[in-house]
């Protein structure tokens, strides 16, 4: 049997997808998902707090989808003040207002047979949402002082880190507006909920910043790492991109140890999930895993020279690194007549 929205034959999946990294169960589907979504041609919806990554999204969308020959621009509605927002995504005419020296077409039109990338756009006036929605329903764009409208052809593809739902409720989303928007709708997990992302994102930017610079590729020793897993990532993949950059300025041949991390004063709470800390296992004190993985580090992972370190009995260190997930500590037990 045919499928009724076949895979674009243009553009391979893999290359479509390449801006899409991660090993976590969430993106493999969303990988899996996005070329039959880019087929369908509908207008799509992308949540996710700041950074996760919804505008590499929106660009795999418009690359595997039927309108891929043309152009993909991209406005951020939060980035400009009202009054320039409307001008900006909708045109003007030569003298439509002081100023206006010559004609602007504006980005709605600018993305005609294309892609029409709306960032942000919980943030957009609701002056601008009404008249966004009569272009959805007539596909005219009516530039400001113009005297008549022009048609348009384009698919919109939105993205927001804000409940639209509760702006709604709230009356400062348009609902009509909304459902044009949400025809299908794509949710980015934050980083710290898959932190399994989290390796194959460090090797990704380190790869691409050693080419760039041609310096050594920074490397993470299995503590470091294990810091890195540690962390709450309140700006996900972008931060974790900027902690590579700066990791690429300290590094040099050997792999950066737990202490010579960037930023390192933030990454010390545990998150909710993963293999590096602990959901479910009980309150630790927000330090507790950073110091366990310094004084590992210190000790070249002597458990026993690490647990005297931190005056502890090595049952109790080896106990706190089973809670953690901390380290092989399964098959290496302790005696327990040694706590």
């Amino acid at each position: 049997m045919p499928h009724l929205l076949p895979p674009p034959a243009h553009a391979p999946h893999s290359a479509a997808l390449a801006g899409i990294k991660g090993a976590s169960t969430g993106l493999r589907a969303l990988r899996e998902r996005l070329p039959r979504l880019a087929a369908s041609g509908c207008n799509v919806l992308i949540t996710g707090e700041t950074g996760t990554g919804k505008e590499g999204v929106a660009q795999a969308l418009h690359e595997l989808g039927p309108q891929h020959a043309g152009p993909f621009v991209s406005i951020n509605c939060a980035a400009l003040p009202d009054s320039l927002l409307d001008s900006e995504l909708f045109g003007y005419e030569r003298g439509a207002f002081t100023g206006a020296h010559s004609a602007y077409p504006g980005k709605i039109v600018l993305a005609h047979g294309g892609t029409l990338f709306l960032d942000e756009i919980g943030d957009m006036p609701l002056h601008a949402q009404a008249k966004l929605l009569r272009v959805l329903e007539t596909r005219e764009v009516f530039p400001i002082g113009a005297l008549r409208s022009r048609k348009v052809s384009v698919r919109v593809v939105c993205a927001t880190h804000q409940g639209l739902e509760a702006e709604v409720q709230a009356g400062r989303f348009r609902a009509d507006l909304f459902y044009r928007l949400n025809v299908a709708r794509v949710a980015l997990q934050p980083l710290r909920e898959r932190p399994e992302d989290i390796p194959v994102l460090f090797d990704h930017f380190a790869t691409t910043l050693a080419v760039a610079s041609g310096e050594p590729k920074p490397r993470l020793s299995p503590g470091a790492l294990q810091r890195l897993m540690c962390h709450r990532w309140p700006g996900n993949v972008r931060e974790l991109r900027n902690v590579v950059e700066a990791a690429g300025l300290v590094c040099g041949e050997a792999p950066l140890q737990a202490h010579e991390l960037p930023l390192l004063p933030e990454l010390c709470a545990p998150t909710a999930a993963g293999s590096a800390a602990v959901a479910g296992h009980g309150a630790a004190n927000d330090d507790e895993p950073a110091r366990i993985i310094e004084a590992l580090e210190h000790c070249h992972w002597n458990r026993s020279q690490a647990a005297s370190r931190l005056q502890w009995s090595r049952m109790t260190l080896w106990r706190k690194m089973k809670r953690l997930h901390i380290g092989p500590v399964e098959a290496d037990a302790p005696d327990q007549r040694h706590t």
